[in-house]
């Protein structure tokens, strides 16, 4: 059989090139350099060619190659090894986003090298005429070292994007608002049959952040507290406020943080309005921070410009594992994707759970939404309607990845609002929101996941009742996200399934969560990134089907290492992932025949080319063959181990 042949242009800039056809600069000091290999790199490979050249190899850049700060000699030194290809200076070109407008002025966002001195920048930039830089340092917990700035004049760009230290230059994001019984259907799609809550889950001990402009107003019941009333972790809903800058209450934060998780002060829950994890805390942070200018009018060094990526390490630091996003930013994969990917990755414990785009605004999901390890939410209607989709655009996103995910209720909720005034004492003021939003279905996913995170924690997994033993107490993220995207239901208001409008469908919790006596169980496998996969490795798991008559569903998650800026398309870590029936019948992740909504049925191995866009994927089919079924894994691209988890459902043990 002819193999492919191999691409080696590098997926960089406006158009992808050869980097054997750049011409080598006359280096003056260390500069933005690519080092393209022949092959993939091995285990020991990485190590010598980190040890022989001082090499990073810590961005990678399709196909093949990493970006390196390195002098003339050491390039010369590089080039001559017998494993690099072609070793050649990052195109100017290449350091530019496709979103920078024409004309300013402009608001950019500077990626620096982690050994860039970011004082000498500032002062190069400020003499080219940039103003209003300020450093955003996130190498502490993995992030870059980025320098945020304004330009008067578009026409400087060029001087700036060639400045040695500078890797990225990419706008500064813009903040767009994603503007019943809802958690009842999240949980199991009929208010009547019973919920989650009936189990004892309404998220106690649990952590949500709401990331959004502005802050709470600590006045409304579903926050307070009795006095002194002030956040804390005695406090009995807000474990914690950010707000360095002294944010005013505003109306969307209200709706979110009380979708997820208000609750009426003294009425233990038991209301209309109460969030879909009432017995949360919230950790509330102000996104209008993200990548702000400078306050001048301060010296504080608090009042200064933060990632999301801090504002993420600052909700988890005060306790939370879940964290909701109902905004949006840019429809390509921008600074917030991968700040939270870098994030997911660091953290593995860690959710984030993002609205999609609402109807009309933008032809595409959009960032933080499609990041990799992002649960991208649209919303459905109200039950009895929830089966069609209130606000959301189709997917998939702009490089190719299902995105929606997931739909939720995001119509007709009631929940926490400001009053008309200012407030001065407590009030409950609550309103039905009329339109549909993916920013209040978001909320309900968020609840959610803190809701199936308990159940792992407080030992229900796997007698499906409270065993002290079983007790986990830090699930991974992506074992939450397998979860959640196990219960998802077809929408019949869509045909086919997953569709680029649903994704892959309504969530509902008793899809998955098994619990005492009932008729469907969960097998869930958790392996941490330590002891994740390995390049070339196989791994088989082996579970049984006793009931034929319960569909069988299985999830396959992992967390994506975030790729280096400036890629044309951002890639997957690809990992095959393939099913064997007790016939030798075999199916693939991802490979749907969608009119019936099932996975088709092989007879060869491999079945099919394993799915290189996204790191969800799924195998469903409605009447599993009763006996020994199998699970390969096998991973094609990963230069480091790859934690993961694997959730399945169905009659089965």
């Amino acid at each position: 059989m002819r193999s492919e042949r191999q691409d080696f242009r590098l997926l960089v800039g406006p158009e992808p090139f050869d980097p054997t056809q750049v011409e080598p600069a006359a280096l003056a000091g260390p500069q933005a350099t690519v080092v393209q290999f022949a092959a993939l790199l091995s285990g020991p490979d990485i190590v010598r060619l980190k040890a022989a050249y001082g090499l990073r190899l810590d961005r990678f850049v399709p196909n093949l190659a990493y970006l390196e700060r390195l002098d003339a000699a050491t390039a010369d030194r590089v080039r001559a090894d017998f494993l690099v290809r072609a070793v050649a200076p990052l195109p100017q070109a290449a350091k530019l986003s496709p979103d920078i407008p024409a004309t300013g002025p402009l608001d950019l966002v500077a990626v620096l090298f982690d050994d860039s001195d970011a004082d000498a920048v500032t002062v190069a930039l400020t003499t080219i005429g940039a103003h209003d830089v300020a450093t955003v340092d996130g190498r502490a917990f993995g992030g870059r070292l980025r320098l945020r700035l304004t330009l008067a004049d578009a026409a400087k760009l060029a001087q700036v994007a060639a400045l040695d230290d500078v890797t990225w230059l990419e706008p500064v994001p813009t903040i767009v608002d994603a503007d019943v019984p809802s958690a009842q259907t999240t949980q199991s799609g009929d208010p009547a049959r019973g919920t989650v809550w009936d189990r004892r889950l309404h998220g106690e001990d649990q952590v949500i952040q709401v990331i959004e402009r502005g802050t709470l107003d600590l006045n409304h019941c579903f926050f307070a507290d009795v006095a002194p009333n002030r956040p804390g972790p005695g406090h009995r809903k807000i474990r914690e406020l950010f707000n360095p800058r002294g944010a005013t209450p505003r109306d969307h934060f209200m709706k979110v943080a009380g979708i997820a998780a208000g609750n009426e002060l003294g009425n233990s829950g038991n209301h209309q309005g109460r969030g879909g994890a009432w017995a949360a805390k919230i950790v509330g942070n102000d996104a209008g921070l993200i990548l702000a200018p400078p306050d001048k009018t301060s010296p504080d060094p608090i009042r200064r410009p933060r990632s999301l990526q801090e504002l993420l390490e600052e909700g988890r630091g005060a306790g939370a594992t879940v964290h909701n996003i109902s905004w949006s930013t840019n429809i390509r994969y921008d600074v917030a994707a991968r700040d939270l990917d870098a994030f997911c990755l660091a953290r593995e414990e860690q959710v984030v759970v993002v609205s999609g785009e609402n109807t009309g605004v933008n032809p595409k999901n959009a960032s933080p939404s499609v990041a990799f390890n992002a649960l991208c939410v649209a919303a459905a209607k109200a039950f009895p309607d929830q089966m069609s989709r209130g606000s959301g655009v189709d997917g998939p996103s702009f490089d190719g990845r299902r995105k929606p995910e997931l739909m939720a209720v995001g119509c007709g909720i009631r929940t926490s609002v400001l009053p008309p005034t200012p407030s001065t004492g407590l009030y409950c003021d609550t309103e039905v929101q009329t339109r549909c939003s993916t920013s209040f279905a978001t909320p309900n996913v968020s609840a959610a996941a803190a809701l199936v995170r308990q159940y792992f924690n407080q030992g229900f997994y796997p007698k499906g009742r409270p065993v002290e033993g079983n007790r986990n107490p830090s699930p991974s993220g992506a074992l939450i996200r397998a979860v959640l995207l196990n219960a998802t239901v077809d929408m019949s208001g869509h045909p086919g399934y997953p569709t680029d409008t649903e994704g892959w469908g309504l969530i509902q919790l008793d899809r998955t969560l098994s619990f005492e006596n009932g008729t469907r169980s969960m097998v869930a496998i958790d392996i941490p990134r330590r002891a994740g996969l390995r390049l070339a490795e196989t791994r088989t798991y082996r579970f049984n089907v006793h009931d034929a008559r319960e569909p069988l569903k299985i999830t396959f998650v992992w967390v994506n290492r975030p790729p280096s800026e400036g890629q044309t398309t951002p890639t997957v870590q690809t990992i095959r992932f393939e099913v064997e029936d007790p016939a030798g019948n075999l199916y693939a992740g991802n490979d749907f025949d969608v009119p019936s909504g099932f996975s088709r049925q092989r007879k060869t191995s491999p079945p099919v080319p394993p799915d290189i866009t996204n790191n969800v994927q799924m195998v469903a089919l409605p009447s599993p063959v009763i006996g020994t079924w199998m699970i390969r894994l096998r991973p094609f691209t990963n230069l480091e181990t790859q934690g993961y988890a694997l959730v399945i459902s169905g009659g089965v043990i």
